[in-house]
């Protein structure tokens, strides 16, 4: 280049790159977004997976960086400049110094901390093995935020072959809880922590996700049901545009629920749905999305593979015995925490 500057990196064609999340594994990059694909250590040209499912919008995974492109032909790289290296090795040794000196300085008095604030409710102990724990103090802002970490699908729920990852922006209240038909939910507005995490079969497929909510009461998970039942009755068989902007889909549900013939768990109240989006790509998706509500606490359940046994939660392997293992986590949530 003329004026001397090094070339810039090009955007990364497909292929598999390091995952960012897990650099030991490769994530499929369709050239424009990662994708829930991830495999052991292979070539970028390795074939693609069968089921390119792009992350939703809102990830934070940086992109993966792309060759340099190749010099013109004729082109020459100019020799760096030897006073470049001299100013590099002067300002190395002026920070070395730099660094010797303030180590010798006495150390600041630590503040004390402050005390605990003064609470009658003892969260519940969380497993070091289990997801992240939530606590975005920004986004969740209630006390019992720890106790979601309880609820959602935990590594040792699932064999070894699974993965269980943080779903996109899904330790806090940045994301949409109900969308079902892209509708408009107010109770949104009223929720005060969220926690969702989601499992990857071997194959990098998303199979299945959990989301725990807290709202400010019950009130807030009555209206966040009476909202679903609404919208679903009046889903329209037309393309409704995404109040998020996320792509317009058409939703088709299922006359008869899911769980028609499921038992119930005591001091849980359950609504489930079938359903089936098409966003006009050509690739219909069926999903059976679970709601499990007691007190403020609402815990959704989604399969995104419904059809036939699924990976294996604490041994189940049918919808209707995973659903079972979530809703007896959450009848076993303290009352201090649902407030029911």
């Amino acid at each position: 280049m003329s004026d001397g500057a090094e070339a810039r990196p090009t955007a990364a064609r497909p292929g598999w790159y390091p995952d960012p999340m897990t650099p030991a594994r490769r994530r499929y990059w369709t050239g424009s977004s990662w994708t829930y694909a991830t495999s052991d250590a292979v070539p970028v040209d390795h074939p693609p997976p069968l089921d390119v499912v792009p992350l939703p919008d809102g990830h934070r995974l940086p992109e993966p960086v792309g060759p340099r492109p190749a010099p013109a032909a004729g082109e020459v790289k100019p020799p760096q400049k030897k006073w470049k290296w001299a100013l590099a090795v002067v300002v190395g040794l002026l920070v070395g110094l730099a660094g010797v000196l303030l180590s010798n300085r006495p150390s600041p008095e630590p503040k004390a901390a402050p005390a605990p604030p003064t609470t009658t409710e003892t969260a519940p102990t969380v497993d070091p093995s289990a997801p992240p724990s939530p606590g975005d103090p920004s986004s969740n802002n209630d006390r019992s935020t720890a106790s979601l970490a309880s609820l959602v699908v935990k590594p040792e729920d699932v064999p070894s072959t699974a993965q269980v990852v943080v779903f996109s922006g899904g330790d806090g209240l940045g994301q949409p809880t109900l969308d079902l038909c892209n509708g408009t939910y107010p109770s949104e507005l009223r929720r005060t922590a969220r926690f969702q995490d989601a499992v990857l079969d071997s194959g990098g497929r998303l199979v299945l996700s959990t989301e725990a909510v807290l709202y400010r009461d019950g009130s807030g998970t009555t209206q966040a049901l009476r909202e679903l039942r609404s919208v679903v009755a009046g889903c329209p068989s037309t393309p409704v545009q995404s109040p998020i902007g996320q792509p317009a889909v058409i939703t088709t549900f299922n006359s008869t629920a899911p769980d028609a013939g499921w038992p119930r768990t005591a001091t849980v109240n359950r609504v489930a749905f079938d359903l089936t989006t098409d966003d006009g790509s050509g690739m219909p998706r069926r999903t059976i999305a679970v709601y499990l509500q007691r007190g403020r606490a609402l815990l959704g359940v989604y399969f995104a593979q419904p059809e036939g046994p699924q990976v294996a939660v604490e041994g189940q392997t049918t919808v209707q015995g995973i659903v079972g293992v979530f809703a007896a986590r959450l009848a076993a949530l303290p009352v201090s925490v649902v407030g029911a």
